[in-house]
């Protein structure tokens, strides 16, 4: 006798480093009215530098846990790739495949997915650490076909805790910047930075696309696990699905 299970019938999982706070919360906002829909995370410390790039031996056990939940897809719910290169970060969803047997993603290679979806190839850029890191991240894009004429960064550099305590006027003022540029859209980079919460109020302000690394990596799971849909309230990108 076959039956259905009651509660989520699609899994999605969810790699976030151990100090990441925004994450989850996040995401569980964005699916509140999505019944169908399960997150299951698992964490990991990372590296002490921006520039170490992030493979399966940072991750350890991280994996191999989320595996034992059988997720439809998974994601790396960090931007570290946007500044060590594509490349690397395509590298470990092939790792993460091969420990899930789930296909992956990124944070960004979500966001730049989202760029590639809706045609978007000159961009601000918003990131809330080092202007050096930012700027590499604008190189990294400018090789990738996506040209970066102008960016924001803060002026002190914070730990990935402060990051996540900004508040709202703090996010609003060094998104202002971003769009200064004749833009088409501007990206936001950092999983940590609860920007998620100010795209609909910058989309309306400014009349573009604003791409949150961390609404693109729930989009792209999304997309992954066969279960694309529109969700409102978050920006251009979750509404169209």
């Amino acid at each position: 006798m076959t039956t259905t299970a009651p509660g989520p019938s699609v899994r999605l999982g969810v790699l976030a480093p151990s100090s990441n706070s925004n994450a989850e919360s996040s995401m569980q906002r964005m699916l509140a009215d999505e019944a169908d829909v399960g997150v299951h995370f698992s964490r990991f410390r990372l590296p002490p530098s921006l520039g170490d790039r992030i493979d399966a031996a940072v991750l350890g056990d991280a994996p191999a846990l989320l595996a034992d939940v059988e997720p439809d897809a998974v994601a790396f719910h960090g931007t570290s790739g946007s500044w060590t290169g594509f490349d690397g970060d395509r590298e470990l969803c092939a790792q993460l495949t091969d420990v899930i047997g789930s296909p992956a993603t990124t944070a960004s290679l979500a966001v730049r997915a989202a760029l590639d979806v809706l045609g978007l190839r000159r961009v601000g850029l918003l990131f809330p650490g080092p202007r050096p890191i930012a700027e590499q991240i604008a190189a990294q894009y400018g090789a990738d076909g996506v040209d970066v004429p102008v960016l924001s960064a803060p002026e002190a550099e914070l730990t990935n805790a402060q990051i996540a305590r900004v508040g709202a006027d703090w996010i609003d003022a060094l998104a202002g910047p971003a769009f200064d540029g004749d833009v088409d859209g501007v990206v936001c980079i950092g999983t940590n930075l609860r920007s998620a919460y100010r795209v609909t109020k910058l989309e309306a302000e400014y009349g573009i696309p604003v791409i949150d690394s961390a609404t693109a990596t729930l989009w792209q799971l999304m997309r992954l696990a066969r279960a694309p849909r529109s969700i409102r309230g978050w920006g251009r990108l979750l509404a169209e699905g």
